[in-house]
């Protein structure tokens, strides 16, 4: 099979485990990898999180995808170098669809909102009983040579940045609560945006629209309001 396949054929091209939910990308969002590398990812992922990076096979990965291993090794030259390349396209589908519209906003209070509505959509596109595996690993590098490690640790900074300038902001015109640390806060939020890619199931009660909006009501408004913490 060709490694680039016709895009208008992803969802024939994509099987993957009856327990997973794959919703099909926006229709504005670029097509940064053929269907079957997508599929590669996906099923690589999984793996990753089941099993654990270092006793997750070559072969395990050619037996899910359902190709030979030298099938595999024709689209990527290393164990390493597929972790690598699955952390850049969760980092490259975060930084499309939550990063770069986030930057064209100029207010900050939209753009919180934004990053959190966006980077929730974007996990809750793929998910299964080990939740979203591509997020899972993409969040821990911990099988990269050093080189690899930095340049996945220089993109998750820039995330970072992102929400913790807006936090910045916020704290310049007086929207932030008084003696919030803004390093701690951007923490807390991508923590807790992040940790979504693991405890969402697709057939839990709380859709990906309900799970936003209690994420943005805790943000904006707080989980213990300010009376009862006087009682």
């Amino acid at each position: 099979m060709s490694a680039e396949v016709d895009l208008k054929d992803e969802a024939k091209m994509l099987p993957v485990p009856a327990d997973w939910v794959v919703a099909r990308l926006p229709p504005d969002r670029p097509r940064v990898a053929s269907a079957r590398r997508r599929e590669i990812y996906l099923h690589a992922s999984r793996l990753f999180v089941e099993k654990g990076y270092e006793a997750t096979s070559m072969s395990d990965i050619a037996q899910a995808v359902k190709i030979t291993k030298a099938g595999l090794y024709h689209f990527m030259e290393s164990k390493e170098e597929l972790l690598f390349t699955i952390m850049n396209y969760g980092m490259d589908e975060l930084y499309d669809e939550v990063v770069n519209p986030a930057l064209a906003e100029p207010d900050p209070r939209k753009r919180l909102k934004m990053i959190v509505r966006n980077h929730v959509s974007n996990i809750g596109r793929v998910t299964g009983n080990q939740g979203n595996p591509v997020t899972i690993v993409a969040d821990e590098p911990g099988g990269l040579g050093p080189e690899k490690r930095a340049i996945i640790d220089r993109r998750k900074r820039g995330y970072f940045h992102l929400v913790r300038n807006t936090l910045d902001e916020l704290r310049a015109r007086g929207d932030l609560v008084e003696g919030l640390d803004t390093t701690v806060t951007a923490h807390n939020i991508i923590g807790m945006i992040m940790w979504t890619a693991r405890w969402r199931r697709p057939e839990g009660r709380l859709s990906v629209d309900d799970i936003i909006e209690q994420i943005l009501g805790f943000l904006l408004h707080g989980a213990v309001p300010e009376a009862a913490d006087a009682a």
